[in-house]
């Protein structure tokens, strides 16, 4: 972890590796290494336990050295070092690893309490759902904007990319598609004339039953009637079938 000031303005880094903390100092001399046992944060003089308690360290840990800490426990170290400076401005690079879920709900506390600006980088899609404002997406060698969450980009992508491979594969089927150049038989040329009237015929006749099961009469049989439904249905949709398939062939040639 480190912090640069450019005029008045300040940048905090935080390092994932922490690679600023000492092994050979304990927790007290890191945060109070000219002394003492206070630390300033945001204008108020803290104990420096009761500052270290809202990162999960107990007591105990203040004259544990830091080589003898945990990954995590580490980077809870380098987070309470981060956020106990006055910032402008925090980038971050995958804060979340080696974090347990505690330590990235005070995480996730503090960035959301933070007054200023905040860059960061990171695979967590949880986190960055709940802290991003604003994403920048590296695509193509170029940057794209977004404003929608993270889960929402995702999909949104994922959509795109579904239609686009529709697409190329309607148009490799229109491309790849031969055309028959084969004549219509004379069968064919009778069918093309004569399945209209057929389609029309049956669609009517499915009409008066679909009337008569809809209104059914005293003495009606509805399950014989629901039978004949449904074969003429099927007929009326395997002669469409068919007639499609012949006006295809015929625009075809």
């Amino acid at each position: 972890m480190e912090h640069s000031k450019r005029g008045d303005f300040k940048i905090g880094y935080f390092d994932q590796h922490r690679e600023m903390l000492n092994d050979s100092k304990d927790l007290l001399e890191t945060f109070c290494p000219f002394g003492g046992d206070h630390i300033e944060v945001k204008g108020k003089s803290l104990h420096i336990f009761g500052y270290l308690k809202n990162f999960l360290f107990p007591k105990e840990f203040l004259d544990r050295k830091i080589g003898a800490l945990s990954g995590g426990e580490k980077s809870r170290v380098a987070l309470a070092l981060l956020f106990s400076k006055e910032y402008d401005c925090l980038i971050l690079d995958e804060p979340t690893n080696d974090l347990d879920i505690p330590t990235i709900n005070i995480l996730e506390e503090y960035l959301q309490s933070f007054q200023g600006a905040l860059f960061f980088v990171s695979h967590d899609r949880y986190f960055v759902d709940k802290i991003a404002k604003k994403l920048f997406i590296l695509k193509d060698q170029k940057i794209e904007e977004s404003h929608h969450s993270f889960s929402e980009y995702l999909e949104i992508q994922n959509e795109l990319k579904e239609y686009t491979n529709i697409a190329k594969e309607l148009q490799k089927t229109k491309v790849e598609k031969p055309k028959n150049k084969t004549k219509l038989s004379y069968n064919e040329k009778r069918l093309l004339e004569l399945l209209p009237k057929e389609i029309e015929s049956l669609e009517q006749e499915l009409k008066l039953l679909e009337k008569k099961l809809y209104t059914p009469q005293k003495n009606s049989d509805l399950t014989t009637l629901a039978l004949e439904y449904e074969n003429k249905k099927a007929l009326c949709e395997e002669k469409i079938t068919q007639y499609l398939e012949l006006e295809e062939k015929m625009e075809n040639l």
